[in-house]
């Protein structure tokens, strides 16, 4: 025979309605709240982190050449107003300061620098130079040569092709619609149609993807700007639009 555990009485009040459970211990909750504020602290400062690093090595690689020359140039500024020894702590302290900002204004000169040559036909043939001096070199020109053609890519409306449009296609399988970024088309003879060269970029990453080639029937347009695309893949499609519609003049294709 056995013996069944009574049922602990239902916790209601005269009129039937049921009263509150049980008051968690204070440790307890005090251990909830700690943790709760924890997370929510890490998840607002991950994005602040992430950004000061980010900012950090693209301080470092900007100054990576004019650093040095910087810390040189400090010194030697200084102690044309001052006379002191070289271990003069002044002077070193004028230069841990100053060194920093002297090497981005320097990176920032150089910069606008080369874009002003870029725009002139004198500069222009400067840099056509040196680029012919940096093509003829072995083992560079491969790198060179390559980086300048991806960045090519992303030059749209300086001077580079650029992507012409963003559409929509059907990879790696179908019924998964995926961003892409149409770079050329093509003739394909033996069956009479045009191929549409698609560049399937990767989230949140968008100089790595997949190239693809797609029949023009299969490539669904979209309105979306080349900067809206990026700023899509960019957000893994948090800045995506809330409506998607096809550009004027387009249909959409054949499933």
């Amino acid at each position: 025979m056995t013996t069944q555990s009574p049922t602990p009485p239902s916790l209601v009040d005269p009129a039937g309605k049921p009263l509150p459970g049980p008051t968690p211990p204070k440790r307890g909750r005090i251990l909830t709240h700690i943790r709760s504020s924890m997370f929510s602290g890490l998840i607002t400062l991950v994005p602040l982190f992430i950004t000061v690093y980010l900012l950090v090595l693209l301080y470092n690689f900007a100054t990576t050449f004019s650093g040095p020359v910087a810390k040189t140039l400090v010194p030697i500024v200084v102690r044309t107003f001052r006379t002191s020894p070289p271990d003069d702590p002044l002077v070193q302290l004028i230069t841990a300061w100053t060194s920093p900002i002297l090497a981005l204004l320097l990176t920032i000169i150089v910069v606008y620098t080369l874009g002003v040559l870029s725009i002139f036909a004198v500069g222009r043939r400067i840099l056509a130079q040196f680029e012919h001096l940096i093509e003829n070199l072995p083992l560079v020109k491969g790198i060179y040569g390559t980086t300048k053609q991806v960045v090519g890519v992303f030059r749209q409306g300086s001077g580079g092709q650029g992507f012409q449009r963003v559409v929509l296609v059907q990879f790696p399988r179908l019924g998964t619609w995926c961003v892409a970024f149409v770079t050329n088309s093509v003739h394909d003879t033996a069956t009479d149609q045009t191929l549409v060269c698609c560049f399937i970029p990767v989230t949140p990453n968008p100089t790595s993807g997949f190239f693809q080639l797609f029949p023009e029937n299969e490539v669904r347009a979209t309105d979306w700007t080349v900067d809206l695309g990026l700023k899509i893949i960019l957000s893994g499609g948090l800045l995506a639009p809330a409506n998607l519609q096809a550009p004027p003049g387009k249909t959409e294709p054949v499933a």
